[in-house]
């Protein structure tokens, strides 16, 4: 049975696309016969841990994940003073790059205490494949991919070079020192995976070769999504019954929605409700904006996000930056809604404008009158979103994904195995 180590500066504990992504790709590779183990070298969990750093490190068997605990001696190295030194490093950096303090610092890309981490994982565990999260965690990974000869995975969450451009103040730079640490990323690992067909041409254009890179789509659990909910519990609950529900969710912090928020509740919502009294928008995740509206309910944090959706009957996803994919549009889509995004939101996944998805450029008088259309005919919504869960189902299920990434793992293993192989063959 074939071991991989996964490792990352995301927090597995938030509740993130990120994290996501890495926790249910990991879960379905773990059923279909890989072991895995996560490290989260998180930033911000060891900061205030001068001396001793409680982190653990996880192993998941067949779907279930269970925490491991590293020895003390590998915990007690000053994980703390470590991550003060970057800060104050990356802090110099944007200075001299003329750009905000960016969550890819440079001073992170070579990072002892993952070193050490590393290391001491896939000593311990027999690790035959290393995947490694974004630019960040990929020069470190490199550094034991040397030591120990395995297999390095690049796993491209979003081309990191175009979000920074796009939703921070970074000079041209600072963006040109990311470009070169993301292409470098491409070029150490033996394999890359991107989340589509566009952030793949993006990479071949920089000079990645094609067949190093695969498509493997953010996707999500179907069955949790299109199984029956109790939607009545849900409108009685928030007094939704006899209502339109319109819905948009996810780390409401995150500047892309955030801003989003703000169009919805500000420009969308106005207009809707002026045409239809009857209609409500929910935006349901962490860190809500301070919005009021008779019209609009701000949820908060939530652990029933599938029975939320259910009750809805529209998706709404104004975006106009970020990166990556929208998993909030293929959670939309498995649960058979009819969704309207910008182009932007939709963008990268595999989805036809007027057939699963209608679409606008901006979140302008064509995206309400969209959402209008939608309110006012029934027939209309159930089609695209019957229509909407066949493409997710078709498309963006983590079982067949990541039957994609074990075939790919299972070629680097192969082929690493066999090259020790022959080094260790007598000579004639």
């Amino acid at each position: 049975m074939p071991n991989l180590c996964i490792c990352t500066d995301l927090s597995l504990e938030d509740s993130t696309g990120g994290a996501d992504r890495i926790i249910n790709l990991s879960k379905y590779v773990s059923r279909l016969g890989f072991k895995v183990y996560l490290i989260d070298r998180s930033l911000r969990k060891s900061f205030y841990s001068l001396f001793l750093n409680n982190d653990n490190y996880y192993q998941i068997e067949d779907g279930i994940l269970k925490e491991r605990q590293y020895p003390l001696y590998i915990r007690f190295l000053f994980p703390g003073l470590i991550r003060l030194l970057q800060e104050i490093l990356n802090r110099i950096v944007s200075v001299l790059t003329l750009s905000s303090t960016s969550a890819s610092g440079f001073s992170y890309l070579i990072d002892p205490y993952l070193i050490v981490k590393l290391l001491f994982v896939c000593k311990k565990q027999q690790i035959d494949l290393i995947q490694c999260e974004s630019t960040v965690t990929a020069p470190s990974a490199y550094i034991v991919k040397k030591l120990l000869n395995t297999p390095l995975v690049y796993d491209s969450h979003n081309i990191e070079t175009e979000m920074t451009r796009s939703i921070a103040n970074a000079s041209s730079t600072y963006i040109a020192m990311l470009k070169i640490v993301e292409k470098t990323s491409c070029t150490i690992c033996d394999s890359a995976f991107v989340v589509s067909e566009t952030d793949k041409n993006i990479l071949v254009s920089w000079g990645t070769p094609k067949n190093k890179i695969s498509v493997i789509p953010n996707s999500i659990n179907i069955n949790k999504f299109s199984k029956s909910q109790n939607v009545d519990k849900i409108r009685k609950k928030y007094n939704l019954v006899a209502k339109i529900v319109m819905i948009f969710h996810g780390t409401l912090s995150y500047p892309p929605n955030q801003e989003a928020t703000i169009i919805l509740s500000n420009d969308i919502l106005p207009k809707i409700v002026e045409k239809y009294p009857n209609v409500c928008l929910m935006l349901v995740g962490k860190n809500p904006p301070k919005i009021t509206h008779p019209n609009l309910i701000s949820t908060g944090f939530v652990d029933n996000l599938e029975e939320l959706i259910a009750a809805a009957d529209i998706g709404l996803v104004p975006l106009l930056k970020g990166g990556g994919t929208r998993i909030k549009i293929l959670e939309y889509m498995a649960s058979g809604k009819a969704v309207v995004s910008t182009l932007k939101g939709a963008e990268g996944l595999n989805v036809q404008n007027g057939e699963d998805i209608l679409m606008t450029e901006y979140p302008d008088s064509k995206f309400v009158n969209l959402v209008l259309e939608l309110i006012a005919d029934s027939s209309l919504r159930k089609k695209m979103g019957e229509k909407a869960k066949e493409k997710a189902e078709l498309l963006y299920d983590w079982e067949k994904t990541a039957e994609r990434a074990v075939e790919i793992y299972g070629k680097l293993v192969c082929g690493s195995s066999q090259k020790r192989h022959d080094r260790n063959k007598p000579v004639a």
